[in-house]
């Protein structure tokens, strides 16, 4: 077996994934911040002594270039630089917890902890059999201020369960939104209320929470059902948690030219992207590193990272012959290609390349460039001229009917045309439906194009917003042809015969009724012109 795959983290997930590699014999770089491996007993045996593993602990990485299978890692082991290379990446770090304390103005103290530090404490008293001793009462303040996250409420709900079932404590859930959506969640939920775990639901008024200076917390509030007027002095309170990515995973995504979700996580929140791939082709992410996760997720996750990683190992893709290529007489190094490529697949040597392992011929680059330097096989403009010309024996034919051209991405539009068509919608006898591998890249000469070659009305279906493979092809799509409709409109020309459209694979119907619709604007204004004519 060739190659080398680097892990980035530590944890159990992180663990997990050098198991199975370890398993499969392949070369494993595991570096972690952490002064030492956080390890279990049997991967502590597989680990030593075991002459595929390289273990590098107080490492950082400091920078990344290359593309998938050949990585060339910068890192400060003990602060000490040292340089690896590798085949492929796997992000594998633990996320952070931040207790919600401030929040119901309250401090940590010994009658006030997180969530976290409960559990451990829960797991070591009972298997001594017992809790703190006097401990009668348990609060748990559960999304009061900000919305909880089911995987929060599931672990609130499993400590209740046992409090309340083996150690005979008294629980009670202060809650607003109780988010039982999880797996299992609602039958948790159900079982620790036939235990005895008391819950008060708020809808409007928040209870009163005080602290006292010795710690102790005293809440007061009434009840939406009764209308009485409840007081609660535990002995103990325990505050939720936000689940956050670790305080590296900013770092982590400069330097690995990673896009993330919103609250930070190394992977874009697209419905395209499947579990444990990013926008960089060789580097993956799993369990925590990806978003937060229910305790048995990671677990999976790790065993999908793992064979992913394996796959650029053991059976690297061919690289297609379909990728973009860079006319260097053309190119003035304006670097809008490298600036716009979701996949960072530009390359910054003597001259501007295109690395072929990491590009996904989404064209975009082409489209925006503005020197027209760059070219990909099956989108140059008279390629795409002739997939929608009509056949010369039709023009006749089709002279009373408008002629249409849509350009459809092919993760979304092509596949609703062919939905709309299955069913059985009737579509326009002048559509002409053309697929490209994203909206983005239809450039202002394929729209100009359509018009010279005798279109009457061009339709650009993208995927919706967050969802292109792209990231960005599609806002780069109608920004485009806005900018041209307006163009179109200051020189007299109908900028209604351009049209852009959201659509997603599933919506067939929505398909038909955009292009029927479209076609009924087409009419109308080849009417229009008609009566100006006369």
């Amino acid at each position: 077996m060739t190659g080398k795959i680097c892990i980035l983290g530590n944890g159990r997930c992180a663990e997990q994934i050098t198991e199975h590699l370890l398993a499969a014999e392949a070369d494993v770089i595991i570096a972690t911040r952490c002064d030492k491996l956080d390890v279990i007993t049997s991967s502590d045996i597989l680990f030593k002594d075991n002459q595929h593993i390289e273990i590098l602990t107080k490492t950082h990485l400091i920078s990344c270039s290359g593309t998938s299978g050949n990585f060339r890692l910068r890192l400060s082991v003990n602060g000490v630089e040292k340089y690896r290379q590798v085949s492929g990446i796997v992000v594998g770090e633990k996320e952070e917890r931040r207790p919600n304390d401030s929040l119901y103005g309250l401090v940590l103290s010994d009658a006030v902890i997180p969530l976290s530090r409960f559990s451990s404490m829960l797991d070591k008293k009972r298997d001594a059999g017992s809790l703190t001793s006097g401990l009668k009462h348990v609060v748990f303040l559960n999304g009061l201020v900000q919305e909880s996250h089911p995987v929060i409420v599931e672990e609130i709900l499993q400590m209740a369960l046992v409090l309340q079932s083996d150690l005979n404590v008294q629980g009670y859930v202060l809650t607003k939104n109780l988010k039982v959506a999880g797996e299992g969640i609602e039958k948790l939920y159900r079982q620790t209320k036939e235990a005895g775990t008391f819950y008060v639901k708020f809808c409007d008024a928040l209870p009163k929470i005080r602290q006292d200076k010795d710690g102790g917390v005293r809440i007061e509030f009434i009840d939406d059902i009764t209308g009485q007027k409840f007081r609660l002095q535990p002995e103990l309170v325990v505050v939720d948690e936000t689940i956050v990515p670790s305080n590296n995973a900013g770092t982590l995504a400069q330097i690995l030219e990673l896009d993330t979700d919103l609250n930070g996580f190394l992977q874009a929140d697209n419905v395209n992207r499947l579990i444990s791939f990013t926008n960089r082709k060789g580097i993956l992410v799993a369990g925590p590193a990806r978003d937060v996760l229910a305790s048995s997720d990671p677990m999976i996750e790790a065993d999908s990272a793992a064979g992913a990683a394996l796959r650029l190992i053991n059976s690297p893709s061919p690289t297609p012959n379909d990728r973009a290529q860079i006319n260097t007489g053309q190119c003035v190094r304006c670097l809008t290609c490298f600036r716009l490529c979701p996949y960072r697949a530009i390359q910054l040597n003597t001259r501007v390349t295109v690395s072929p392992e990491a590009c996904e011929s989404c064209g975009i680059c082409a489209a925006e460039c503005p020197r027209g330097a760059i070219h990909i096989p099956g989108l140059e403009s008279n390629e795409i001229t002739q997939r929608y010309l009509p056949e010369e024996q039709n023009c006749m034919e089709r002279a009373a009917t408008p002629f249409i051209v849509a350009f459809c991405c092919a993760r979304s539009a092509t596949r609703a045309g062919e939905l709309a068509t299955n069913i059985g919608f009737p579509l326009p006898e002048g559509l002409k439906m053309v697929e490209v591998p994203c909206a983005g890249s239809i450039s202002v000469d394929h729209i100009l194009g359509a018009f010279i070659n005798g279109v009457d009305g061009m339709l650009l279906f993208t995927c919706h917003e967050g969802n292109c493979h792209s990231e960005r092809g599609n806002i780069f799509a109608r920004r485009r042809m806005e900018q041209l409709a307006d163009i179109f409109s200051s020189m007299g020309f109908e900028k209604e015969r351009l049209n852009v459209q959201t659509i997603a694979s599933n919506m067939g119907r929505e398909f038909a009724e955009i292009v029927n619709g479209f076609e009924h604007t087409i009419r109308n204004l080849d009417l229009n012109r008609l009566k100006e004519e006369k």
